[in-house]
């Protein structure tokens, strides 16, 4: 009798296996199916983003803001999420959060078919108003995720922005106070509860209320605390290391081969779901441990999570009522989410063969799912590795019993260690600080937390700045995106304007010619050009038209604009409108020195040949046929790089005077300006070009964004190294 029940309880078994292997096969087979989805989305959509060449008035990557992106990013994020990567939603909503801001404010640079109709709507028409959105958009993106509209404004301060000011601080706060009500509100209707919901943002990390094992932590834990945040700041680099080859190795060989691109990168995602699954199969199947486990003698904390606990390939009760749960499959087939809360609020759940091997294949896969063409976030994913890191430590003295270590990581909940090494090992990843101590404490809901969270991330940021840079610089760097630091590098003080500026430019005169401004737009990249005239003939009066009412002197309010302008305007003496490059150069023309009277748009050339705004050599310019402001921005933000017409030979012969529509005010610096005046300057007003003229007021050179990255500083110091004479003044030869 008692042969025949083992043998059908073991015939179960296998049915029950067979069953659930099958049962894993087919959510394999959906997950890629998924994953191809995704992945085809994503990369046609970066193919057609190529493609299109338009420049983002952040950092000037194309398409970034287009609904397209936005709606990819989206579906992405559902897919990549149930299918069961390694990936976190906030990402996505801190992207998704940006676009809105970048689109919404100006209700048509989000759908081309809005441009259509003529909303009686001028406003937000501005760069620097696009980028205050921008960063107020990333707050809330970061705000919904975590319910920290706190930690989402100093998140967007500390990583998402290049120029701030302090009247977007309370703009940003706002807008993040508004996402966490709204969602508040949402999880409110959706869970049909009578008050507002519990659970501020999407991730929870549970309640650290009620503890009645340990204490939350004590003074002298802090050097435990810098411990594991050294340790978590040492992962963090290494991780940071071996996503950046991976990342080296797929632009190299993946990314380069433009005729099967977006195959390759589906094929990616592909191995990545495929490895997944079969690698978290194996972990619950054959290298997990079966825990005893009796349901009556939990705690109250722990008891809400009984029915996330499962004992997948673990024998039945015993006759004593002791269940197994087998700890694994418990990490890996739940969502990372209610992984984060049985890591931190579990005692004595988890075996430390277990905790291992879990952390290393999410380490491994984590890092290699970052970088994919997958919608993907990384604070997720980190939270659970640096948990799992945590949660390794504590149950490494529990186990062991080492003396007096033993009996200090028994006094603090164990979930205290999970959730330092959570902190400490983000850090590492990204190199946060504020921004990351705030969001925490703000989504455990407990302030006690502050100090230790603090102390662990400093460390890790420290330990980890000794080894290579955080995730998103290295990310920003691989990429060559222009994003210009908080500060000048060390050691580079000493640089001036003359050192980083541009000396090989192309500037025009105040007259110029159709022919010469429609070879200068398919020549070149740039987006702003200077507006020159030699030193030999001058202007006296230039009208400014950036405003249809904008007053121009005092005594005008009377006359007429129209009269005003022509009586104001005054023809320069004529000169040949040629393309002139390099001021400075050999020969006499090299050597007369240009006055700079302001600076022109990319944007407003091509309005300016579109719009055919174009005069005789000998003729005046009439005041009637200028463009208004609204009819010069128009089009924003979606201006064309070039003109898409063909220009006839009489239309070349033409020209155009540039004096009504340059900005005849730019910022102006000295070519001796030291490197970190230049930063404050280009920081504090949101540049994107900075002329650079000598003491006697000549012009010489520009600086732009892309002159004050990192990567072209070091480029910069290194040319001055080899080119600066032995004989030189020791000021310079520390460079």
């Amino acid at each position: 009798m008692n042969l025949s029940i083992h043998i059908c309880v073991h015939v179960c078994v296998c049915v029950w296996t067979f069953l659930y292997m099958c049962a894993y096969v087919c959510m394999c087979v959906v997950s890629c199916v998924c994953a191809c989805v995704c992945a085809c989305v994503c990369t046609c959509v970066c193919t057609w983003v190529h493609n299109e060449c338009m420049r983002c008035s952040l950092h000037q990557i194309p398409r970034v803001a287009r609904v397209g992106t936005l709606f990819s990013k989206a579906i992405g994020v559902l897919f990549s999420v149930s299918a069961g990567f390694f990936v976190g939603q906030e990402g996505p909503m801190v992207y998704i959060g940006s676009v809105i801001g970048a689109g919404l404010p100006q209700l048509r640079s989000l759908l081309p078919c809005v441009k259509k109709f003529a909303f009686p709507y001028p406003y937000f028409r501005l760069d620097r108003e696009k980028r205050d959105f921008v960063s107020s958009g990333a707050a809330a993106g970061v705000a919904s995720a975590f319910g920290a509209p706190i930690g989402g404004t100093l998140f967007s301060l500390e990583e998402g922005s290049s120029f701030w000011n302090q009247g977007l601080t309370w703009r940003t706060l706002f807008c993040s106070f508004c996402a966490t009500f709204t969602f508040n509100i949402l999880q409110t209707a959706r869970e049909s509860s009578g008050g507002f919901s519990s659970r501020p943002g999407q991730v929870n990390f549970g309640s650290f209320q009620n503890v009645h094992v340990g204490y939350l932590w004590k003074y002298y834990h802090l050097i435990i605390f810098a411990a594991i945040g050294a340790g978590g700041g040492l992962l963090g680099a290494l991780f940071n290391s071996f996503n950046k080859r991976i990342a080296q190795h797929r632009m190299s060989y993946l990314l380069k081969r433009k005729g099967a691109r977006v195959f390759w990168r589906v094929l990616e995602a592909v191995l990545v779901i495929t490895a997944t699954t079969l690698l978290v199969f194996i972990c619950g199947a054959a290298l997990s441990t079966c825990v005893s486990h009796s349901p009556d003698n939990s705690t109250s904390d722990t008891k809400m999570f009984e029915s996330e606990r499962n004992s997948y390939f673990c024998p039945p009760a015993d006759n004593y009522n002791q269940d197994h749960v087998n700890d694994a499959t418990t990490i890996l087939f739940n969502s990372q989410e209610v992984a984060t809360q049985l890591l931190f609020h579990l005692e004595k759940a988890f075996s430390i063969s277990t905790l291992w091997i879990v952390f290393v294949l999410y380490f491994s896969v984590s890092c290699w799912t970052l970088g994919t063409a997958i919608s993907s976030g990384l604070f997720i994913p980190c939270i659970v590795t640096g948990a799992l890191y945590g949660r390794l430590i504590t149950t490494f003295f529990e186990t062991y019993n080492i003396p007096v270590l033993s009996e200090v990581f028994a006094e603090v909940y164990p979930g205290t260690y999970a959730l330092i090494g959570a902190a400490s090992f983000l850090a590492g990843v990204m190199r946060m600080t504020l921004s990351l101590t705030v969001i925490m404490v703000e989504a455990t809901q407990q302030v006690t937390y502050g100090v230790p969270i603090m102390v662990s991330v400093m460390v890790a940021k420290w330990v980890g700045d000794i080894f290579n840079e955080g995730i998103y610089d290295i990310s920003i760097h691989l990429k060559k995106i222009p994003y210009m630091e908080w500060e000048s590098p060390e050691q580079m003080d000493r640089l001036s304007a003359e050192d980083v500026m541009s000396k090989d430019i192309k500037y025009l005169p105040l007259i110029s010619k159709v022919e010469t401004i429609d070879t200068l737009l398919r020549t070149t990249s740039h987006s702003a050009f200077p507006i020159t005239q030699s030193s030999s003939s001058s202007i006296t009066k230039v009208p400014i038209l950036y405003r249809e009412k904008r007053l121009i002197s005092e005594g005008s309010d009377d006359v007429p604009l129209e009269q005003f302008v022509a009586s104001m305007y005054q023809r320069p003496p004529a000169s040949k409108p040629t393309i002139q490059s390099k001021a400075g150069g050999d020969g006499e023309e090299g050597e007369r020195e240009l006055v700079l009277h302001g600076l022109i748009l990319r944007s407003q050339l091509v309005t300016l040949l579109e719009n055919n705004v174009f005069i005789d050599e000998s003729e005046q310019a009439d005041p009637k046929t200028i463009l208004s402001h609204n009819q010069m921005m128009k089009d924003y933000p979606r201006f064309n790089e070039n003109l898409k017409r063909e220009l006839t030979e009489d239309e070349k012969a033409k020209c155009i005077d540039l004096s009504p529509y340059m900005n005849p005010c730019p910022y102006l610096i000295t070519s001796k300006s030291p490197l970190p005046q230049i930063f404050n300057l280009f920081r504090t007003m949101g540049l994107r070009h900075l002329p650079v003229i000598k003491a006697t007021g000549s012009f010489v050179g520009i600086i732009t964004r892309h002159d004050l990255t990192h990567e072209n500083l070091h480029h910069v110091r290194e040319q001055l190294k080899s080119s600066i004479p032995t004989s030189r003044s020791p000021l310079y030869r520390n460079v």
